[in-house]
């Protein structure tokens, strides 16, 4: 009777063995779930039993550390979506490369052009305005010095958008044709002296880093952005030359035809 019992008993348990098992597991979980706190505080010998049975017991703690851990190094697929997963990808992507642009230059440019402007605004303050002011209406009488020399110089000195106040030198029949040649000079100067229009500088420097990444890779020749840099600025007097000329033309047909004298 006695072994009849107990093989009874040993049946039972074997049958109910799997799930207790895995109540044994779910309550270990719901520790680790609480933090090891919990567990420590209450169950002290604790541990996470797997209902396989061949890996061995895992502490609460652990398996919540392996939890946290998964979660910090868990990417989402942006394949799951898409298209739509592309496009947010790129668009948040333009704007993180963006910024990486914008902190190359705090820690590139910027510095550079707070200096180059202090430098050349000492410059003019030790040779006085007038001494310049009057250079400038020296320049004005004569074409070819008006629509190169004089818009070189003011964008040189007083930058973008100071440099137009030289026209104020001129007569009143020739400063159309200068603001024409100063503000079209505001761009090709950035390749050899950017402090003229660090506002802008974002027009050259997308050039030069092209340059530079295929100076970089030997595309092009080393030194070829500065060569660049010096025929954009020859190009640039070519033009405010001829657009000055062709202005001051255009100025003195529109004031006959609507009898405005200047």
């Amino acid at each position: 009777m006695v072994v009849a019992m107990a093989v009874a008993h040993a049946a039972d348990w074997i049958t109910q063995g799997p799930a207790l098992a895995f109540l044994h597991e779910g309550v270990g979980q719901a520790f680790a779930h609480a933090g090891p706190g919990a567990a420590a505080a209450g169950h002290p010998g604790l541990v996470l039993v797997q209902a396989a049975g061949g890996d061995a017991p895992v502490s609460a703690a652990d398996a919540l550390t392996k939890y946290q851990n998964e979660v910090k190094n868990l990417k989402p697929n942006a394949d799951q979506l898409g298209w739509l997963g592309t496009i947010g990808t790129h668009f948040i992507g333009m704007f993180q490369k963006g910024g990486e642009v914008f902190v190359g230059f705090v820690t590139g440019i910027i510095p550079t052009l707070v200096v180059l402007m202090t430098a050349f605004y000492a410059l003019t303050g030790l040779i006085g305005e007038e001494r310049v002011h009057g250079f400038a209406q020296s320049m004005g009488k004569i074409a070819l010095t008006r629509y190169t020399v004089l818009p070189v110089l003011s964008v040189f000195f007083l930058t973008n958008p100071m440099a137009y106040t030289f026209g104020t030198f001129l007569e009143e029949k020739h400063k159309p044709a200068f603001y024409d040649s100063a503000v079209s000079f505001v761009h090709p100067i950035l390749g050899l002296f950017p402090h003229a229009n660090a506002g802008e500088y974002f027009v050259w420097g997308g050039v030069l880093v092209a340059l530079l990444d295929l100076e970089k890779r030997g595309v092009i020749a080393d030194g070829y952005h500065v060569k660049l840099a010096i025929w954009y600025f020859i190009v640039g007097l070519i033009v405010i030359l001829l657009k000055g000329i062709v202005t001051e033309r255009i100025t003195a047909f529109m004031c006959r035809r609507q009898g405005v004298e200047l």
